[in-house]
């Protein structure tokens, strides 16, 4: 059933928000933002947001019956860009009608928006926060300033910093719907299926409580699990969820805390990709995980070596490029080229 931009709960919620919010310090606003329930998908026209073209279809379902998700015939083409933002993550994906955004860079850079404007795009129906650090959701204000937005999504964790704040303010400014996704929830925008992996439950630990999604358009999926780490990897194979994926975001920037080799096992990706800043003080990518790649044979790009990297697909074959040359391209039932 074709949900609501707002349900009956969610605006008795976000109301109970803004009366609180408006006696509240700056400091307190952690405590206002909680869960309201399903994700609301539809857009009146007169509302100033994304107009309401792409139908999105919300559904809550076991996590062992995911994979058994019926695929929406493929219309169009879909783009996602892994934007270089240095030491911090941005995800585009760009569908045939329909726009979501993973993550918003760091805090003290301006190179989100410029980025999305580059691609063209003009507003944005889904705009998801994998968690509260501030290489996450930096530029959160800064793109919902300059861009309508439908709906954000956040893990639903807390954190005392002014990034996190601002974020807050920014997200509550702007009218946007508010989810905070729990695995085993799947939604339908246009040709693409949105499946939710983690968490659970929340945990106090902000990288384990990352949103972790794969995304199917067609025959071509991707998986992105924000700063994720091995307790979170394990635990998404343990639920049974469907994680295989011609694409893998790494998680925590190639850091050796996650991708480990069961999970790369599970996903079996053709391609890797992971954002890091160039000679970051984190080591990132670490070597363990570049090694434990090439000894499974899977191809690995990062925007601190690549630049912007851009995966395109028609749902049966994709090309992977990047600003600085590199490419590889898939055919049907034949493995990956690499150029």
């Amino acid at each position: 059933m074709k949900a609501r931009l707002f349900d009956f709960f969610s605006c008795l919620a976000i109301a109970a928000c803004l009366l609180i919010w408006s006696g509240c310090d700056v400091d307190s606003a952690t405590e206002y933002l909680g869960p309201m329930g399903p994700a609301s998908m539809s857009a009146p026209n007169d509302t100033g947001h994304a107009d309401s073209t792409t139908d999105w279809t919300s559904t809550s379902v076991p996590s062992a019956s995911i994979e058994q998700t019926a695929v929406a015939p493929v219309d169009g083409a879909l783009t996602v860009y892994f934007f270089d933002v240095g030491q911090g993550d941005a995800t585009l994906l760009a569908g045939p009608n329909w726009t979501i955004v993973i993550d918003a860079g760091r805090h003290n850079r301006s190179d989100v928006v410029p980025h999305l404007q580059s691609a063209g795009v003009e507003s944005i129906d889904l705009l998801i926060g994998t968690h509260p650090h501030a290489d996450h959701i930096g530029q959160f204000p800064q793109i919902l300033e300059t861009f309508p937005v439908r709906e954000v999504w956040m893990c639903g964790e807390s954190h005392s910093s002014r990034t996190f704040e601002r974020a807050l303010d920014a997200i509550l400014s702007s009218g946007a719907a508010y989810h905070e996704p729990r695995a085993g929830e799947s939604y339908r925008m246009g040709s693409a299926l949105i499946e939710v992996l983690h968490p659970v439950e929340l945990t106090g630990n902000l990288n384990e409580s990352s949103i972790c999604v794969r995304v199917t358009f067609g025959q071509v999926s991707v998986v992105l699990t924000g700063d994720a780490e091995a307790a979170s990897e394990r635990a998404m194979i343990q639920r049974g969820h469907n994680l295989s994926a011609q694409i893998l975001r790494l998680g925590h920037h190639g850091s050796e805390t996650s991708s480990t080799r069961e999970f790369l096992e599970a996903v079996r990706p053709e391609v890797a990709i992971y954002s890091a800043g160039e000679g970051n003080s984190y080591g990132h990518p670490h070597d363990v995980v570049l090694q434990r790649l090439a000894r499974m044979g899977i191809p690995v790009l990062g925007t601190d070596r690549h630049g912007t990297i851009h995966v395109q697909t028609d749902g049966t074959t994709y090309q992977v490029t990047s600003e600085r040359g590199s490419w590889m391209a898939s055919a049907p039932d034949q493995p990956v080229l690499v150029r």
